[in-house]
């Protein structure tokens, strides 16, 4: 009888536990990276969204009438409501960090 013994099974590389393996931090670098390709994706689909859209529209607002395109019209809607939610959220912003001062400032008083 011949015995012929088996090739050895390839070696696999032997990758260190996850929690081990070096990580690439995330950094605001790359943070803004994709938050450029973000945004440039949302500009690329309102524009396409404004190009299809073109169809004049008569809009009355207090009793002030104009024709604007739908497109344009309504992405001029929507940059006034997003100014005003900006607004509102930086006021709430500067109304919290005049509580949180008085209240530090009473901490270290008292």
């Amino acid at each position: 009888m011949n015995q012929q013994s088996e090739p050895p099974p390839p070696q696999t590389p032997q990758h260190p536990p996850a929690e081990e393996r070096p990580s690439v931090p995330i950094t605001r670098t790359g943070v803004a990276w994709w938050a450029l390709g973000l945004s440039l994706l949302l500009l690329i689909l309102i524009l396409v969204f404004v190009l299809q859209n073109l169809t004049s529209t008569t809009t009355t607002f207090f009793s002030i009438n104009w024709t604007i395109p739908l497109g344009l019209d309504l992405l001029l809607a929507s940059i006034l409501g997003g100014v005003i939610a900006f607004l509102l959220g930086g006021a709430r912003m500067l109304q919290l960090r005049r509580v949180v001062r008085r209240y530090a400032r009473n901490q270290r008083r008292g």
